[in-house]
């Protein structure tokens, strides 16, 4: 009996000793990156790129042990407990229920994992300075892009701590992860309250003291030498970048709302609502990582281009929109105390080249689009319509030269009266005239004869405004002097 339990003894130690071998071994084989990327979770694409990276052991890289999967996509102790053995299980009944030829659940890396006194601790990684041309190859000419991930690290959006991996992704194809320059602007040129001094050129450039220009040829020897123009001189003088740097931001962060559904697939009206509550959006979002900033906001592009194609592209950085006031008489809105009054031709959706039909050029020979008085005829049949055009140009013309008179008198009775008028009512007189020539710029400048009707409601509306303080500076005097 005895020699029994001794056999079953030593059977079961043999077997707890084999299970625990076993287990062992399986732990270390699909601990390896090969399994991660051939065999279980067949993530070839993402293994293949690992292969390339600089967390690799080889020629490419400095390192001499491989980074394994398990050392970033688990927490420094994090392995060995169950809860990451269910994850990974997880994981494999996935793939085991659906058969895709890839696991498509978000990996995350927890900054843990990458602040390791093996990796990157933070007592080295915050002080130093990256130089950002350099170790990302850029091609922003003459600056170094100094870098520090310390100042990085205190920043928050909405209160929610930025993590590693909010800048560095897996963003294209072919590269384990990397910083696209698309993430760096969606934060430094995002338009918000708590974003101001971060979109200043020198945050990112480095202002250089070398000399701007050539030097001059042929100076006299005892000519005092001119101060030389560098960058760090322009930017003591407040001189804009701009002047030179035709660099554009185009494009905004609003949130592409019709990018929820990527995710949740029948969001609600009640989930739609919750969703422009910021904080709570980024608490779910970045402090969770369940998903990148450009998942849900639209990109930003910054980018410099010569002076002749920014002028072109750019030309309402020095040029107003040409044809405000045409399109604020043609749809009858923007006056002061006048609502709106659209052009008949509006519901018929008739647009400019209804009436601009002919060709022709301006006093610069640059070529235009002429209005003409035969497409009235072509449209209403009516002969007497042909110079139609012309006659409202005429009255409109002398309603405002006749409005512009008052204007003056009214200036000249203003200046006049100060000194004799209380404050309070010159004021009020200034208010009425500044709405008064408001209705009228839009008449001068637009043309009355796209709205004829509402062209004279403006001049009206101007002269009244006119009469209105003669008026009241008549009886305002009358109440000085008595």
């Amino acid at each position: 009996m005895k020699r029994l339990l001794k056999i079953i003894g030593i059977v079961f130690a043999a077997f707890i000793a084999g299970t625990g071998l076993l287990v062992y071994s399986a732990e270390i084989y699909t601990s390896r990156p090969d399994f991660c990327g051939m065999r279980c979770h067949t993530m070839k694409s993402p293994h293949q790129t690992w292969l390339k990276d600089k967390h690799k052991a080889g020629t490419h890289s400095k390192i001499k042990n491989d980074v394994l999967c398990i050392d970033c996509h688990f927490a420094p102790g994090e392995h060995p407990t169950p809860r990451a053995k269910f994850k990974g299980l997880g994981q494999l009944f996935s793939y085991l229920a659906t058969m895709e030829k890839e696991v498509r659940k978000r990996a995350v890396v927890k900054d843990a994992a990458c602040t390791t006194s093996e990796c990157h601790p933070t007592d080295k990684l915050f002080p130093k300075k990256i130089d950002f041309k350099k170790a990302y190859k850029t091609e922003f000419q003459g600056t170094l892009l100094p870098f520090t991930h310390k100042t990085h690290s205190e920043k928050s959006v909405d209160g929610q701590k930025l993590h590693c991996s909010s800048c560095h992704i897996h963003s294209t194809a072919g590269r384990h992860f990397e910083v696209p320059k698309d993430l760096c602007f969606l934060c430094h040129f995002r338009k918000s309250e708590d974003n101001k001094g971060r979109a200043k050129c020198s945050v990112c450039h480095e202002m250089s003291n070398k000399p701007l220009g050539a030097k001059k040829e042929g100076q006299d020897p005892g000519e005092k030498p001119a101060k030389p123009i560098t960058h760090q001189s322009l930017e003591r003088s407040k001189v804009p970048c701009s002047s030179c740097h035709f660099e554009l931001i185009r494009g905004n962060v609003d949130v592409k709302k019709e990018s929820c559904s990527d995710c949740h697939h029948d969001p609600t009206p009640e989930f739609m609502k919750k969703a422009e509550d910021r904080k709570v959006m980024h608490d779910a979002h970045v402090t969770k990582q369940t998903a990148r900033c450009g998942n849900c906001h639209q990109p930003i592009v910054h980018s410099e281009f010569s002076y002749f194609e920014a002028g072109v592209r750019n030309c309402s950085a020095c040029h107003p929109e040409p044809h405000i006031y045409q399109k604020m008489l043609l749809a009858g809105e923007g006056g002061n105390g006048i609502g709106k009054f659209p052009i008949a031709h509006d519901p018929m959706r008739a647009n400019c080249l209804s009436c601009h039909t002919k060709d022709g050029h301006d006093e610069k020979g640059r070529k235009v689009r002429r209005a003409e008085g035969k497409a009235c005829v072509e449209c209403h049949g009516d002969k007497d319509k042909e110079n139609i055009s012309k006659q409202w140009k005429a009255d409109v013309a002398e309603e405002l030269k006749t409005a512009r008179d008052l204007e003056k008198e009214v200036v000249a009775a203003i200046e006049a009266s100060k000194g004799n008028v209380a404050e309070a009512n010159i004021r009020k007189m200034q208010g009425l005239l500044k709405d008064a020539r408001v209705n009228l710029k839009i008449v001068d400048a637009g043309g009355g004869v796209h709205n004829k009707k509402f062209a004279m409601l403006l001049i009206d509306t101007a002269v009244k405004n006119f009469e209105d303080i003669l008026k009241e500076m008549e009886t305002a005097g009358k109440s000085t002097s008595e």
